[in-house]
């Protein structure tokens, strides 16, 4: 073998193991973006009408540590057994999109003709005129009647918690029901940032 042969040689050799370096590179990058930073998501069902529709894609991001959502943000989430968060990733499989109304600390009402009123800690009570998103009835015990449903007047979140809905309400499976109830910031996914398919943000 000549030298200038040797020399090809040892660069192809140098150039074919500098490639299956940048592969596997990225492809841990891609699986730790993935795992760590962001996750798309595609929606199954009706609950979150009109906002979101069976079959879109969107992104989600799982950054920060769940203690910073603000009401009205989107986000998904596995249900856990029992009470127990710790459950929620062995257990569950499926994921669910919800929007958050109640935040940790706050007394959620649902009042006789349907609108929604948060307590603080203090005692002070607001009503959620802002509340936009959700479309269909949220009168109590007389518009949603699913199987299992556990109807409340008023829950108070423990720290940590979240009280969500869906935004088709007549029949979405949310914090209404026993089988869902309060979420707790360990069952949370990620928060919704952008819509994929369609594109844009909602």
């Amino acid at each position: 073998m000549t030298k200038k042969s040797f020399l090809d040689k040892t660069k192809f050799i140098f150039e074919l193991l500098k490639l299956v370096f940048l592969v596997l590179f990225v492809t841990v990058a891609v699986l730790l973006i993935i795992k760590y930073v962001w996750q798309t998501i595609r929606i199954e069902g009706d609950s979150m009408l009109p906002n979101f529709k069976d079959g879109d894609q969107i992104l989600i991001s799982k950054l920060g540590n769940h203690d910073n959502y603000r009401r009205y943000d989107v986000i998904v989430f596995k249900p856990y057994d029992n009470d127990d968060p710790a459950t929620a990733e062995d257990e569950s499989e499926m994921l669910y999109i919800k929007r958050v109304v109640g935040l940790p600390g706050e007394t959620v009402t649902i009042n006789v003709d349907g609108s929604i009123s948060v307590g603080d800690e203090a005692g002070n009570v607001t009503m959620l005129t802002n509340d936009k998103y959700g479309s269909g009835m949220l009168v109590r015990g007389i518009n949603w009647n699913l199987e299992d449903s556990n109807y409340f007047e008023t829950v108070k979140l423990e720290e940590g918690q979240y009280f969500v809905l869906g935004d088709n309400r007549d029949i979405s499976l949310d914090s209404r029901s026993a089988q869902i109830q309060a979420i707790n910031k360990g069952c949370i996914i990620g928060k919704y940032i952008f819509g994929i398919s369609p594109f844009g943000k909602k």
